[in-house]
This record gives C-alpha cells, structure tokens and sequence, in this order.
C-alpha cells in the first residue's frame, strides 16, 4: 500500500487512478488535435464528444481544456521558443496537440513535469511517427529547463527544491 495525504491505497486502487488519467489524457488529446482543424470551442468540440463517443467528460479534462483555451497562446509561445529547425507551422498536428496538453498539465494541474512529459512521449509513440516521440521530449525537456531557469532567475524555488 502506499500513502497519499495520509491515506494509504491498494496497488489495484492506484493502476485504477493511472488508468482513469491515462483516459482522460486521451480525451483531452482528442479533442486539442481536433481544434487543430476547425474553430469550434472545446466546449462545443467536448458536447459532440460526448454526445456521439459516449465519453465522460470528467474534472480533469474539462480543467485541462479550460485551462487551454484562456492560456492558447501562452502555450504556443512556450513551444515556439523550444523548436529547433522548425517553424511553429510545420509542427504536425499530432505532437503539436500532444505538447499543448503536456504543457496545460504541468501549469494547471500541478502534473510533475517528469511525468507529463513521460506521458506525453508515450501519447506520440501512439498516435504519432516514431521519430516525432523524441522530438516532443526534446521540446517539453527543453520548455522545462527553461522554466526552471526562469524560476531560479526570479528567485522562485523549483519544485525539486521545496
């Protein structure tokens, strides 16, 4: 068993959660990679999904695409400034839509960067080219150095270090 705000869980209590955010991840992906192609609100993209995929569309999610869509531009910056060799436009939907919910995890959901960018990676190695795996760690590992930077440039104190 382990603990969590001193309550402890079973091992099948916590595959359950992972699994339960592995989904929800899935959702999100889902619906940033089709806002990638029409100008839909995620509200109206998430109504149809859940309508017609009968997906539940739980706390997290709906965080998660709030969270992007007052905060889209901010997110693409972020991404933006950590490609190398390649312009913002090339980006393939994809990784680009799998980044954007890496990104909204770490600064909304207080996601470990470790893990949203593990998941992320593991998001490309499945719906994604093999080689575009790589290139989404490198951009995510990227933005995160150059937030714990910012943080130390601030004084702010990184995670690592609370």
């Amino acid at each position: 068993m382990s603990k969590n705000n001193g309550k402890s869980y079973s091992k099948e209590e916590r595959e359950a959660f992972i699994a339960k955010k592995r989904e929800a991840r899935e959702q999100v992906f889902a619906i940033l990679f089709e806002m990638t192609f029409t100008n839909d609100s995620y509200k109206d993209i998430l109504d149809n999904a859940v309508e017609s995929r009968l997906i539940v569309a739980d706390d997290y999610t709906t965080k998660i695409l709030e969270y992007y869509s007052s905060h889209k531009d901010e997110i693409d910056e972020i991404i933006k400034a950590n490609i190398k060799g390649w312009t913002f436009e090339r980006l393939s939907r994809v990784p680009l839509s799998i980044m954007r919910l890496a990104l909204c995890e770490i600064r909304c959901c207080k996601t470990p960067e470790s893990v949203a960018v593990n998941e992320a990676v593991e998001l490309t190695k499945k719906y994604a080219a093999p080689k575009e795996a790589s290139f989404v760690n490198a951009v995510l590992a990227a933005a995160v150095r150059r937030s714990d930077d910012e943080k130390i440039d601030s004084g702010e104190k990184s995670e690592d270090e609370q």
